[in-house]
């Protein structure tokens, strides 16, 4: 686990989330859980790519 990229991430999605869980409707608010999913997404995608470029030089 890179925790350099773990704590760029974290901050704006848990404001993300936050935001979401107090400010959306109650019938909407299972959206709210797709903010980790978006989180851990964009996480390994940036792994992913990271790990591509390295390999290319």
């Amino acid at each position: 686990m890179d925790k350099k990229k773990y704590f760029i991430l974290m901050p704006p999605m848990l404001i993300i989330g936050l935001y979401l869980f107090y400010f959306l409707p109650a019938n909407k608010r299972p959206y709210v859980f797709l903010v980790p999913i978006v989180f851990w997404l964009i996480y390994y995608t940036w792994l992913f790519i990271e790990r591509i470029q390295k390999k290319k030089l």
